[in-house]
């Protein structure tokens, strides 16, 4: 059934159409500020600047992150836009003694959140590296920073940190942090956005998860004739497996040879009564239906009946 994003794990992977293609973002952070999303592979290679000034908070890529007319944001629909809300982000200058806060609804991640143990007076948030921990698969940190390009190549990607007046931190394509000159244009930008924790995703089962998903739901349903029997049915067990289904509905009837078989709605690993006493074909014939909604893949595995007569 419908769910909201704050409902997801930490390290869950949430799909975000950006120009009407699915991208997948992992969920970071969730608070009653929002919940952090960080895209899964790097965008593209942009400079934090065009000369070596370190500072974020104005810079060319500060303001291409928060641009939406022709910049990231602009990437999303209207209904994604309203979903994407504001968050304090520290930021500073390098040589400042305490950090300031800004309001931002797209960002880079600082080094506090991917390298800090501790928070400090210009670091003051804390690690978000377990989410990545759980969304790769491993207690290596190194190997959980490592990001790629869609291509699948490793490569380095910023944080908004400075290391000092002309150069800011990034991580590095083996997941270790290092730092260059912000004029770079090599290196890559990971952005982050923080979503409404209220915002829809996609039902519980889906295979993969949508932010705001627009697809309907699929029916999944079929019926037939299971067997034949000479004496008639009194009692029946059925057992079923499903996967990624909800709304499941199964029955089963005794006449189903009939023109209005009698149905009789059964629970798997349930016994239940079939009162039909009627029937108007030579054997009694055991029918089942299903029915089950999906917002992806999903099927029924094949039922078995016990039938008592």
């Amino acid at each position: 059934m419908s769910r909201t994003l704050n409902q997801l794990d930490l390290g869950t992977s949430v799909y975000l159409e950006e120009n009407g293609t699915p991208k997948e973002y992992i969920l970071m952070k969730k608070d009653v500020d929002g919940c952090i999303l960080l895209r899964a592979q790097a965008l593209e290679a942009r400079r934090i600047n065009p000369t070596n000034v370190s500072n974020y908070e104005g810079s060319e890529m500060d303001n291409w992150l928060v641009n939406e007319e022709t910049g990231y944001m602009s990437l999303f629909n209207t209904a994604t836009k309203n979903a994407i809300i504001s968050r304090s982000r520290p930021t500073f200058d390098y040589g400042d003694s305490e950090c300031r806060w800004i309001s931002r609804r797209a960002f880079l991640l600082t080094q506090g959140e991917m390298f800090g143990s501790t928070p400090t007076a210009l670091e003051p948030l804390t690690s978000l590296v377990f989410a990545l921990y759980i969304w790769k698969g491993t207690e290596n940190a190194n190997t959980a920073r490592i990001c790629t390009s869609e291509a699948g190549t490793a490569v380095f990607w910023w944080l908004s940190s400075p290391s000092s007046a002309a150069s800011v931190y990034y991580v590095g394509s083996n997941g270790s942090s290092s730092n260059s000159s912000a004029s770079h244009t090599g290196i890559w930008a990971r952005p982050a956005l923080n979503v409404a924790s209220a915002t829809i995703v996609s039902d519980e089962g889906a295979d993969i998860i949508y932010l705001l998903p627009t697809q309907e739901y699929r029916e999944v349903s079929f019926s037939g004739k299971a067997l034949d029997v000479a004496e008639r049915p009194k009692k029946a067990l059925v057992e079923y497996n499903t996967s990624n289904l909800y709304d499941v509905s199964v029955e089963i009837c005794n006449n189903y040879g009939d023109a209005s078989p009698v149905w009789v709605p059964c629970t798997s690993g349930r016994e239940v009564e079939l009162t039909n006493t009627a029937k108007q074909t030579a054997n009694w014939q055991v029918g089942i239906r299903c029915y089950a909604k999906s917002s992806s893949y999903g099927y029924f595995e094949e039922p078995i009946i016990t039938l008592e007569v």
